[in-house]
């Protein structure tokens, strides 16, 4: 968690979003992590029941990145939270390059 919290704050004033979804906690715990770790990003509860996002995803291991270009086209699929720094900084300059 400390390191998606720092990539999030690199990138407070680039064109990024953070998304996390829950899929393996009860409620209760699921709600006290994102008090523990002081998530500032948007975190959804899926539920261990049904996981229409991990299907959706081919979500098969746990923590799975996913990194989308402003395409909506995933970029990166992984396991390593730091191996995502790189991509998303070649995607924001891609799209910094874009705009200009």
């Amino acid at each position: 968690m400390p390191h998606l919290k720092t990539l999030v704050e690199r990138h407070e004033n680039d064109p990024f979003a953070l998304i996390g979804i829950n899929t393996g906690d009860e409620p209760d715990a699921y709600h006290e992590g994102v008090k523990e770790f002081g998530l500032t990003w948007l975190s959804a509860f899926q539920g261990q029941a049904m996981t229409p996002i991990s299907d959706l995803y081919k979500v098969r291991g746990y923590p799975t990145y996913l990194v989308l270009d402003t395409d909506g086209t995933i970029a990166y699929r992984g396991h390593s939270g730091t191996e995502i720094d790189a991509v998303v900084a070649d995607l924001l300059a891609k799209a910094k390059a874009k705009d200009k």
